[in-house]
C-alpha cells in the first residue's frame, strides 16, 4: 500500500510569479471528488488567461482518480509536471491550478515545465500535511461506575477523536483505533460497536 498524505488545511495557497513577462498565478486546495473539482475550476478559471492548466487526485489505493489539463500548452510542459509532482509527493485529495498571462517571450519546452512548476514547488515546501491511516471508527457504552477502569485502559492504546457523552448512569466513548483486537479486554465492562473502517 503506497502511503497517502492529504492537506491538513482546508485553504486556498496561492504563489505568483513572473518569468519573462509571463505571469504565473498557481492555486493548490483539498478536494475530495469529480463535483469539488469541477466546482473550484469554475471558480478560479480565468477567462482572460492565456491558458489555465491543472493536475488533480483523490481517492486512495485502488480507488484513486488522477488526471490534468495543459489547455493548449505543448505536452508534458504544463498539466504532466504538476500531476508528476502530486505523485511524487504522495499526495491525495488535491487539485494545483495554474494560470499563465502570456508575456510575448516563448520559454520553450524545459522553460515551461519549471516555469508551471515553480509555485507548486514552492507551496509544497511550506503546505501542512497529514498521512491517510486505515482505522476503525468505535463506539463502547459501559456503567459510569466503570469508567476509571476504562479510561486507565484506554489511556494506554493509540486512540483518536476521543468524544464522551454521558447519559446518567451510562457513559458513550466514541474514537478511532488502528488495532481492534486491542479493546477485546474490554468486552466484560462494556459494549463495543465498529460503526466503520475507512482512512483518516
Amino acid at each position: 500500500m503506497t502511503i497517502q498524505k492529504i492537506l491538513l488545511e482546508n485553504k486556498i495557497f496561492i504563489f505568483e510569479k513572473t518569468i519573462k513577462k509571463s505571469k504565473f498565478i498557481t492555486y493548490i486546495a483539498k478536494i475530495h471528488n469529480e463535483n469539488e473539482l469541477e466546482e473550484f475550476i469554475k471558480k478560479y478559471k480565468q477567462s482572460n488567461a492565456t491558458h489555465n492548466c491543472w493536475a488533480f487526485q483523490f481517492g486512495i489505493n485502488n480507488n484513486i482518480r488522477f488526471g490534468y489539463n495543459n489547455d493548449g500548452e505543448p505536452n508534458g510542459t504544463a498539466g504532466e509536471p504538476l500531476l508528476n509532482l502530486i505523485k511524487v509527493n504522495n499526495l491525495t485529495n488535491i487539485v494545483i491550478f495554474c494560470i499563465r498571462f502570456y508575456g510575448g517571450i516563448k520559454l520553450g519546452v524545459g522553460g515551461l515545465q519549471k516555469a508551471y512548476s515553480i509555485g507548486a514547488i514552492n507551496l509544497l515546501k511550506y503546505i501542512k500535511t497529514k498521512v491517510l491511516e486505515l482505522l476503525y471508527l468505535v463506539k463502547i457504552k459501559f456503567n459510569i461506575s466503570d469508567i476509571k477502569k476504562i479510561n486507565l485502559y484506554l489511556n494506554n492504546l493509540l486512540i483518536k477523536d476521543l468524544k464522551k457523552l454521558f447519559k446518567e448512569n451510562e457513559v458513550i466513548y466514541t474514537f478511532k483505533i488502528d488495532k481492534i483486537d486491542d479493546l477485546k479486554v474490554l468486552n466484560m465492562y462494556c459494549s463495543i460497536d465498529i460503526l466503520k473502517q475507512d482512512y483518516f
